[in-house]
């Protein structure tokens, strides 16, 4: 019954693996052996970013940086979270997760006088669909993070990386932001016979693009009606932040709790409507 949607996401999720692989392992070939130290420690060479000669007494090859943070906010101690490969992670899985979501679009094209056949429910026939695509989704995510370990720690860039308060919120935060693409795109394509693809793609342009508006200096009455559309934008919940600070540059006091739930209620409302949709179709 829901065979050939496990098909189709190991089709999607194969090809996303071996992406993924590929990157990791250019990443580790081109990275070569030198170390970087990053010195946030002298203000004063503000004014030149320079390059100062290899430090007495550091391994071999290694490369003393002098630079402040230019538009990059880095953490005074020149390192990156761990909770930063759950953040790339799952901009990974987002984009699985805006392919696989179009699953009720794809029964839809030329399947559903078959689906109709099939001796369960509609919910339960499209509930189990869905589970098969949550999964693949998840394990997407796993896959992904499970690869940037093994790139940091091959390269042996542990030393460089520390566990920042914020992990488990911002673990949260990252799993529910594929799931909230997914749940988006379902709704917006489950009645769709064709061109499904094309809408889930342009979600993510409307969805920066709302975005950005957002951070104009728009009249009161626009930049509210912006801050309501955008309550169902994952965007405005899904930027990241190693030190604690309000995504979305700052347009509102947002908290992790808040941006969890934000994201789990576009879930929930893309999928509620997806299968309200699924129900009405005829084949």
């Amino acid at each position: 019954m829901y065979y050939k949607e496990f098909l189709r996401v190991r089709g999607i999720a194969l090809w996303f693996a071996i992406a993924v692989a590929a990157v990791a392992l250019l990443v580790f070939v081109s990275s070569g052996h030198g170390h970087v130290h990053v010195d946030l420690v002298q203000p004063a060479l503000a004014a030149s970013d320079r390059v100062a000669p290899t430090t007495p007494g550091a391994p071999s090859g290694a490369t003393n940086v002098s630079r402040p943070h230019a538009g990059v906010e880095i953490n005074d101690t020149g390192r990156a979270p761990f909770s930063l490969l759950l953040a790339l992670a799952s901009f990974v899985a987002a984009i699985f997760g805006t392919m696989v979501g179009t699953f009720l679009a794809a029964e839809n094209c030329g399947h559903l006088e078959v689906a109709w056949t099939r001796p369960v429910s509609r919910l339960s026939y499209a509930a189990r669909l869905m589970l098969v695509d949550v999964a693949a989704i998840l394990g997407v995510l796993a896959f992904t993070v499970l690869v940037g370990l093994a790139l940091v720690y091959g390269r042996g860039w542990q030393s460089y990386m520390y566990m920042d308060p914020q992990f488990w919120p911002v673990a949260a935060t990252e799993i529910a932001f594929p799931l909230a693409w997914f749940g988006l795109v379902a709704g917006l394509t489950a009645s769709v016979r064709t061109k499904a693809g094309a809408i889930a793609g342009s979600a993510w342009v409307a969805s920066m693009f709302l975005l950005i508006l957002l951070s104009f200096d728009l009249p009161p009455i626009i930049h509210g009606l912006l801050a309501a559309i955008n309550y169902v934008n994952p965007l405005f919940y899904g930027s990241y932040s190693s030190s604690g600070s309000e995504p979305a540059r700052h347009l509102l006091n947002m908290t992790p709790a808040f941006a969890i739930g934000g994201l789990v209620g576009i879930a929930t409302l893309g999928i509620a409507a997806a299968l309200a949709q699924w129900r009405r179709l005829e084949a």
